[in-house]
């Protein structure tokens, strides 16, 4: 009977050992790998938050009065020294009563609420609240017989008010777009 027991193969102590560190450190490089993929995926998920938030705006911006908004951006710009002109929630906030500067256009979203503008150019999505800057691209203007007096370049560029907030790699998203006059909508 003895001799049967030396026969009997199996693993010993050590070989099992052996096999599970083996698979710790496999698991471990799994570990690490599904880690990064996660926080990759979330930066994608942000940055397509972000997309689309500043699609968005890009919208509401072209359901204004073209006139209104092609004035404000192209005399804006005397007014607002050694800036681009843009538009962002805060804008007219100070404006009050007054109607000198960049005050004279606050009329410029008609009768919308300022709340409503608030909300779409400081919106708040998954506890993340955000920042739209609405600028003016005059580098791409064109000349009136290739049709640049019936389309005004703009960009919406959107980050999070506290940076960092939106994950690694989100910092900001820039979204081109156009408003058409009346006329061409």
């Amino acid at each position: 009977m003895l001799q049967r027991l030396k026969k009997e193969q199996g693993f010993t102590l050590i070989e099992i050992l052996a096999a599970m560190l083996i698979l710790a450190i496999v698991a471990l490089a799994f570990t690490a790998y599904f880690n990064n993929a996660m926080t990759f995926s979330k930066s994608n998920q942000n940055k397509t938050i972000m997309s689309n938030l500043a699609r968005s705006a890009i919208v509401y911006m072209q359901k204004q009065d073209f006139k209104q908004l092609d004035q404000y951006f192209k005399d804006s710009h005397a007014v607002i020294v050694n800036e681009k002109p843009s538009i962002t929630s805060d804008t007219f906030l100070t404006c009050g009563a007054s109607s000198t500067g960049v005050c004279q256009f606050k009329g410029i979203f008609g009768n919308t609420s300022p709340s409503l503008v608030s909300e779409i150019l400081s919106p708040s999505v998954n506890g993340i609240d955000y920042q739209i800057v609405i600028s003016y691209q005059q580098n791409l203007v064109k000349s009136a017989d290739k049709g640049g007096d019936l389309l005004l370049p703009i960009t919406a560029t959107i980050r999070p008010r506290t940076e960092g907030r939106s994950g690694p790699g989100a910092d900001e998203v820039t979204v081109e777009g156009y408003v058409n006059a009346e006329v061409i909508r």
